[in-house]
């Protein structure tokens, strides 16, 4: 916790001191000036009978209320500008380390608990935050200011309060402290809950096309219930704290008076005297009252700032720690012996070991999970072999740095996403360096340029979350727009045209074969047609590479090929054999 705070409360040091300052400053004039100034009242002007000085100790004291309220306003302006600053820091920064994961870093923390860490556990840092700013900070303040001035006036009461201080702290402590597993399996069991409505909202349309709707409900009612027991279960190990330090403190201030009362009857103290420590003992149950609240968030804030540090502090097998920098790419892919399975004891891919030369286009054909859209993961860094080399001009990954590699890659995943924004800035995905021109090249290499002449406003037309104001082979155009809009080394094309129709299809091949020319390509396809015209076709089944060469030598020398080639009847009659 504290190192969380301390990294990002570290560029907010002058404010704080600051609203440490201003706060000291409210609560000396709060506690000990208008404190006084109501003893003189009483002595001088009551006692004596004189206006005047009932008068002049009345407007110091308003005099010193008004100054309390501006510097209690500086400190809210300063406390909320902190609190809302750290917060803000923390959430970007842990949206930043998600940006920068792999699908093999989101596996191994999942989606549902990396939102609640980027976003339910920031809030409880925002309010151990905002309470330590403005209510917490008055504590040691207000504390030490009534301990010196009691023990000024009243030895005996001093005592008092400082044995009850010293209680009511260690116990909230030590029982708030024995809470934080609770809080724990508590924020566990909030991250399976997120990921059981995830998949209901993600999933809806399935869920009801086969009529689970009553299951689905009954597992949300499940993972719902134990989340609200066990919640049941964490906050009584801290609820009771609040009750027991009131009856504590409520008892402190009956024995206090208790003592006064006797001191006034045997004259060691003047009725002034009194009514200021009594007036001290109110700001002392006030604000030991404060505590259990703080005490409270303590067990939660360190469960959550231990998550957000081991999300923040995680360093994937595949961090890049080298300082060299990698410039002027050919694009030449290169696989030694490697090896992949998404499970620990599976393999996906095995043995893998080919090479794609640089400015041509390698093409994978094989059977539904033979493993081709795992070498495209792999192309892309987007998990590590669990054995054997991925190399980039004769450079391994490892040796690369991942934001540097990433420039090289232009990448059409079989699943088109598109965001709520414009067609515009769909294709360039924010990217400045690529112009308008490059982009109306790439719309029409993809044939995306006839969706947008029926669009209202062109390429200002802003598309739907999802792409749900277009068709899905529209949405693989624009998702082919993209990747060629991207001034890149390598393009990838994962069955990115599946959905197009014969005579689009071969229309946005030639387009993009044109565009890219000199570039380096890798293709997956489930059609022959597709990748025939490819510089070389690699034939997987069952997680290995069992053939490679061109459309012509694969149909004279791969059965596995032969039967594709056959089943799809591209050229009835013709390599038959």
């Amino acid at each position: 916790m504290f190192k969380l705070l301390g990294k990002f409360g570290k560029k907010y040091t002058g404010m704080i001191i600051l609203n440490v300052i201003l706060v000291s400053i409210e609560m000396i004039i709060q506690v000990y000036f208008l404190a006084r100034e109501m003893q003189s009242i009483i002595d001088n002007g009551v006692s004596a009978q004189d206006m005047d000085a009932i008068f002049k100790c009345g407007a110091k004291m308003v005099f010193f209320s008004l100054l309390t309220g501006v510097f209690a306003l500086g400190a809210a302006y300063f406390s909320a500008k902190i609190t809302a600053g750290i917060t803000s820091d923390v959430r970007a920064a842990c949206f930043h380390k998600v940006l920068h994961m792999t699908p093999q870093d989101f596996s191994h923390f999942g989606d549902s608990t990396l939102l609640s860490r980027t976003v339910a556990d920031a809030t409880q840092i925002q309010l151990l935050v905002i309470n330590f700013m403005r209510t917490s900070l008055m504590v040691p303040i207000v504390i030490v200011i009534l301990l010196v001035s009691v023990f000024l006036q009243n030895r005996t009461i001093f005592v008092v309060m400082a044995v009850v201080f010293a209680f009511v702290v260690a116990f909230l402590v030590i029982f708030g402290l024995r809470s934080k597993p609770y809080f724990h399996e508590l924020q566990n069991q909030q991250d399976r809950l997120n990921l059981v409505v995830g998949e209901k909202i993600t999933g809806a349309r399935t869920i009801r096309s086969f009529g689970n709707q009553e299951y689905e409900e009954k597992r949300l009612e499940e993972e719902n219930r134990k989340a609200y027991e066990m919640a049941i279960r964490a906050n009584n190990r801290i609820n009771f704290l609040s009750p027991v330090s009131l009856v504590v403190m409520n008892w402190t201030v009956v024995i206090i008076y208790w003592i006064g009362s006797s001191q006034l009857k045997q004259g060691l103290a003047t009725v002034s005297g009194l009514l200021v420590i009594f007036q001290y003992v109110s700001y002392f149950a006030t604000t030991l009252s404060v505590i259990p609240t703080l005490l409270n968030l303590i067990p939660k804030v360190l469960v959550s700032s231990g998550r957000i540090n081991e999300l923040l502090c995680y360093r994937a097998e595949n961090e890049y720690s080298g300082k060299e920098k990698t410039e002027n790419v050919a694009g030449e892919i290169e696989f030694r012996d490697v090896c992949f399975g998404y499970e620990e004891g599976s393999k996906t891919v095995s043995n893998l070991s080919f090479t794609a030369r640089a400015g041509k286009t390698t093409a994978f054909i094989g059977a539904t999970g033979s493993g081709k859209t795992t070498v495209m993961n792999l192309v892309m860094g987007f998990f590590k072999p669990d054995s054997g080399t991925v190399l980039l001009d004769g450079k391994a990954y490892d040796e690369i740095d991942p934001d540097e590699r990433k420039k090289f890659f232009s990448y059409a995943p079989q699943g088109a996403g598109v965001f709520r924004d414009t067609a515009y800035r769909n294709i360039t995905m924010y990217d400045e360096d690529i112009s308008e021109e490059r982009v109306k090249e790439a719309c029409r290499a993809s044939c995306f340029d006839e969706v947008i002449e029926k669009m209202p406003e062109g390429l200002n037309t802003v598309m739907a979350q999802g792409g749900k104001n277009i068709s899905g082979g529209q949405r693989q155009r624009l998702s082919l727009a993209r990747t060629v809009a991207k001034d890149a080394a390598v393009y990838i094309f994962d069955d990115t045209f599946s959905a197009l129709d014969a005579l689009t299809e071969r229309k946005s091949r030639e387009q993009i074969n044109e565009l890219l020319k000199g570039k380096t390509i890798l293709m997956v396809a489930q059609k022959i047609n597709t990748i025939r015209d490819a510089d070389r076709i690699l034939v997987m089944d069952h997680g290995t590479i069992v053939a490679g060469g061109t459309h012509e030598e694969l149909l004279k020398s791969c059965e596995i090929y032969q039967e594709i080639y056959r089943t799809q009847c591209y050229l009835e009659g013709e390599g038959h054999e």
